[in-house]
């Protein structure tokens, strides 16, 4: 206690775990700045909704919605193009695919719009629409499609600079994801680990608070 009866209170690590985590932290910090400066860097980039559909029910999801809600599945070529050119006018790197995972599946309408443009899969599209994309407007696609087979990644990958997909969390019983196929650590991390052994560039993070 100090001289206005204030208690001190002890801030460093107060269990292994927290020690732990922390050497593990620095280690992390040490590597980066090590091998690439302090120095910060952002791409900005354009977001392009390719489709809100999605077969997966996220009891957090605020993105995928039915397709009674939407004009069409799919966003068409004419309709990524309006928005890649918006981004690249407003001096944007990057363009920046969302979408959800494998909606045709779930739903008829999406496994019959792509049928009749010609698709096999919502990735096959995808990967016309980053050709697309990074002929006419310069942009780098980047693509977040989500928990898929090393064949799609490598389908991808001559027209993506990047690719991406949360891992979002490594709870096999978390109540958020019960109705999400796509959902499971081990289906999320064989993707990872299938990115890795061909070497694209990977982006991925966890969320918190979803339990």
């Amino acid at each position: 206690m100090d001289d206005r009866g204030v208690t001190a209170v002890a801030t460093g690590p107060r269990s292994l775990a927290e020690l732990s985590t922390q050497a593990l932290v620095d280690a992390a910090r040490s590597r980066r700045d090590s091998a690439f400066g302090t120095r910060i860097t952002y791409s900005p980039k354009v977001f392009i909704p390719l489709t809100r559909l999605c077969r997966d029910r996220c009891g957090y999801c605020t993105f995928a919605t039915a397709p009674r809600s939407l004009a069409a599945p799919y966003l068409s070529a004419d309709e990524v193009l309006v928005i890649a050119s918006a981004g690249a006018e407003a001096g944007c790197h990057e363009a920046l695919f969302t979408l959800g995972e494998s909606p045709e599946s779930r739903y008829p309408e999406a496994r019959s719009w792509l049928n009749t443009h010609g698709f096999s899969s919502t990735v096959d599209y995808l990967r016309a629409m980053c050709d697309l994309v990074l002929t006419e407007t310069g942009l780098l696609p980047h693509a977040n499609a989500g928990a898929i087979s090393a064949d799609e990644l490598a389908l991808l990958r001559p027209a993506t600079p990047s690719q991406g997909m949360m891992i979002e969390s490594l709870r096999p019983d978390l109540a958020a994801h019960r109705g999400a196929p796509d959902k499971t650590p081990e289906r999320r991390l064989a993707t990872l680990d299938a990115a890795g052994h061909v070497a694209i560039p990977f982006t991925t993070g966890s969320l918190v608070g979803i339990g």
